[in-house]
């Protein structure tokens, strides 16, 4: 069972090697490092959510003890199923039904005391789902990062994180680097090239273990 008081996760986490077995072992209330594991790798994503959705630092780090505890009640009863939407799918329902509950409970004790709740009640029309998917890429993307880094020279690396992460123009970079220009967009390419190529493994790793039966 995960942690029933979680500290804060981090706004930038180190994710921990991704198991093809996780999911698989879920169900398993004893399994700790399941657990710890589920809990690093998508405790930030449902952080994250929540800031973005109007939530102070404490009321999300509540929000994710929320989410946490209702997947530990309902993984067990997780059917994958393609035609009707993957892992991420179904955390996202378990987190955005968390999110619009906490809401409904905060207004009903403001109708109570007269408080004004409106700045921090979110916004039903706003395109929860688009920003989940946002978010969840950047945790792909943040798992990805120093899984590829060692496969470059620092050169090449400083040429993608300055020009893409950093937002450098190529030709400050260059002078920078004391490369030129051409080497910084070949770089880049090449990085994020292979990035896209690994995270689109670490996804894969993911639904893979949503699919296989949950009691093997």
């Amino acid at each position: 069972m995960p942690d029933p008081n979680p500290a804060p996760p981090p706004d930038a986490p180190t994710f921990p090697d991704t198991r093809p077995t996780l999911l698989r072992r879920l169900p398993d209330a004893g399994d700790e490092e399941a657990w710890r594991s589920f809990v690093e790798t998508y405790g930030p994503l449902v952080f994250r959510f929540a800031l973005r959705r109007g939530l102070q630092p404490s009321d999300a780090a509540d929000l994710v003890q929320e989410v946490m505890l209702k997947v530990a009640r309902n993984i067990g009863r997780f059917d994958y199923d393609p035609e009707r939407g993957r892992f991420r799918g179904w955390l996202f329902t378990i987190a955005w039904r968390a999110l619009i509950d906490r809401a409904n409970r905060v207004k009903r004790r403001s109708e109570v005391s007269g408080d004004r709740i409106a700045e921090t009640t979110p916004d039903p029309t706003a395109d929860a789902e688009a920003l989940w998917d946002s978010e969840y890429r950047r945790s792909l993307l943040q798992r990805a990062l120093p899984l590829v880094k060692p496969q470059f020279t620092e050169s090449t690396w400083e040429a993608f994180r300055l020009t893409t992460l950093e937002g450098h123009g190529a030709d400050e970079t260059a002078r920078q680097l004391g490369i030129s220009v051409g080497s910084v967009y070949v770089a880049r390419s090449r990085v994020t090239a292979r990035l896209r190529e690994r995270i689109r493994q670490i996804e894969a790793e993911w639904e893979a273990a949503a699919a296989a039966p949950m009691s093997a």
